[in-house]
């Protein structure tokens, strides 16, 4: 008896491990920046689209916009459409992954990402970037897209400004 309670504490130890670490990277973010960067200039940005950001439609490029814009606005930094100090670009679309099961079964599936980049204003270079998952499927209300977004974004400007 002895040994099935604590093969049973082992199993659901196992068990809880597991899913913890299947949440937490279902919800990484992955960033980079260029550490060269005086991120406090940063005052001033202005949305720019382009061919990665088209796989995205249009209701849910205008949520990310207003979620991002408010957070942005919250750190402090404005949009100014002339003369910015850096262009914000969202990507997003999917990627296929792979997953492996316990008795060496796979499942292949689509995965939702979305990215932000900021690319600085005169040299045109891509100074700091961060992206999550973020499924969005068409099953989805708008109301379950209004959150996906929003958590993801929080999740990726968490990383914004970087820390010294």
């Amino acid at each position: 008896m002895k040994s099935l309670t604590a093969c049973l504490a082992l199993s659901l130890m196992a068990f809880t491990i597991g899913c913890a670490s299947t949440e937490n990277a279902y919800h990484r973010v992955e960033y980079d920046y260029d550490v060269n960067v005086d991120f406090t200039r940063v005052k001033t940005y202005d949305w720019v689209s382009l061919p990665g950001t088209l796989r995205i439609d249009q209701f849910n490029r205008i949520r990310i916009q207003d979620v991002v814009d408010k957070q942005l606005d919250a750190k402090g930094l404005k949009i100014a459409p002339r003369d910015p100090d850096v262009f914000l670009v969202m990507y997003g679309g999917s990627r296929k992954t792979v997953d492996m099961t316990v008795m060496m079964d796979y499942e292949v599936y689509e995965v939702g990402r979305l990215k932000l980049a900021l690319y600085d204003a005169k040299s045109n270079e891509e100074i700091w970037w961060a992206e999550t998952r973020a499924d969005l499927f068409h099953h989805m209300t708008p109301e379950e897209k209004d959150r996906m977004i929003a958590f993801a974004v929080h999740r990726i400007l968490e990383y914004y400004p970087p820390g010294p």
